[in-house]
């Protein structure tokens, strides 16, 4: 059993190691929900944050991909930042004084209005991409404005719902 545990943890490793900076869309204040589903022509928040920098940022750059039956209708930043474009085409922003990127850190606040329902809307990706401009997603590190790229993660609107029911497992070996 111990030897089963130490691979395991192994195994497990360079994940731990490898887990880059990602930047995604989330629904609620903390960045732990990741999926929303709106009624017909409600407005409602998203939250961009960074995760995983490793270093005090000082800047980002992103676009969002956002599904049809959905509009932005506006942003709003932390801070007084300096900015150039804006979403979901493509936006840039400068940060001073650099945030702490050993945490999540709110880049911007996105409101949202869903224009159609979820019987329509089904499983709808919304995704932070790479800014068409630069052609990647990407933030610089103080003191040296280091270059370096997240990787942009979906959210779901409307995510699609499995029901479940409680069984012995006798029954669900018979269903193979």
């Amino acid at each position: 059993m111990r030897a089963a545990i130490i691979a395991m943890m192994i195994l497990l490793l360079p994940a731990a190691l490898f887990a880059g900076p990602t930047m995604g869309v989330y629904f609620t204040y903390a960045p732990t929900q990741m999926h929303y589903s709106p009624m017909q022509f409600e407005q409602f928040y998203g939250y961009i944050y960074a995760q995983n920098t490793a270093c005090f940022l000082t800047a980002a750059e992103f676009a969002l991909e956002i599904p049809p039956g959905v509009v932005l209708m506006g942003t709003t930043l932390p801070g007084d930042y300096v900015t150039l474009g804006s979403l979901p085409a493509g936006f840039s922003m400068a940060i001073w004084p650099p945030m702490d990127g050993w945490s999540y850190n709110l880049l911007v606040t996105v409101q949202f209005m869903a224009l159609s329902s979820c019987e329509t809307m089904v499983d709808a990706p919304i995704r932070v991409i790479a800014h068409p401009d630069a052609g990647l997603i990407q933030g610089a590190c103080f003191p040296e404005n280091n270059l370096f790229e997240y990787t942009g993660l979906t959210s779901i609107f409307c995510p699609y719902q499995v029901g479940v029911q409680e069984t012995n497992w006798g029954a669900i070996k018979s269903l193979f």
